[in-house]
């Protein structure tokens, strides 16, 4: 039970499925609103076009929240979903191979951003869109999978169903390709931007 005056983002996704399975089934409109962003971003990756990623997320956290109990590790419940939801993109791609892939916009290279957001920043998040749109897909979605939405390569690995050497060199090669497009700027710097992550 959660104390009083306790804030939403201080709970949890542990706390939240064991709240849902107890019955609080509302509650996992907070784990949707955790997740959704960077949900939505993984199916454009993988080379959906919008609309079809946006069914695509929602197919699956409906299939989450339907199969919850599944989730064996619940403070891993962002690394089960995005595991689903790459299941249904591929069975998609599969069943209709011939897709508009809708470029990354900027706002999908953040997760914090505001008011206090400077210039230069919100132009570099415009050059890395543009530039990762250009990247393969396998790559494009390791790298927004590690350095955007800050997932260890053990989680990469199990979302990917890859090797976690065979993601390293993915996220290695991206960069490379980053560095490139943008003339020699720091891949680091852009990482930092977007949130970054530890090993």
């Amino acid at each position: 039970m959660m104390g009083q005056g306790r804030l939403e983002e201080d709970v949890t996704d542990e706390e939240v499925v064991a709240q849902v399975l107890a019955g609080r089934t509302g509650r996992f409109a907070l784990l949707v609103r955790r997740h959704q962003a960077a949900l939505f971003r993984q199916a454009l990756a993988m080379g959906l076009d919008r609309d079809t990623a946006e069914d695509m997320v929602q197919d699956s956290l409906v299939r989450a929240f339907q199969g919850l109990e599944g989730c064996r590790e619940k403070g891993r419940f962002r690394v089960w979903v995005a595991r689903i939801l790459r299941n249904r993109c591929l069975d998609h791609l599969k069943s209709a191979p011939v897709q508009r892939n809708d470029p990354l916009v900027p706002d999908l290279l953040y997760r914090g951003g505001g008011p206090e957001e400077g210039r230069e920043e919100t132009a570099l998040r415009a050059l890395l869109a543009e530039a990762l749109n250009r990247l393969p897909e396998d790559q494009r979605e390791a790298f927004l999978l590690r350095h955007v939405d800050g997932f260890s390569y053990r989680e990469m690995s199990e979302i990917a169903d890859a090797s976690e050497s065979a993601l390293k060199m993915r996220v290695h090669r991206a960069r490379e390709a980053l560095r490139v497009h943008l003339g020699g700027a720091a891949a680091g710097q852009d990482v930092t931007m977007s949130g970054g992550s530890s090993s």
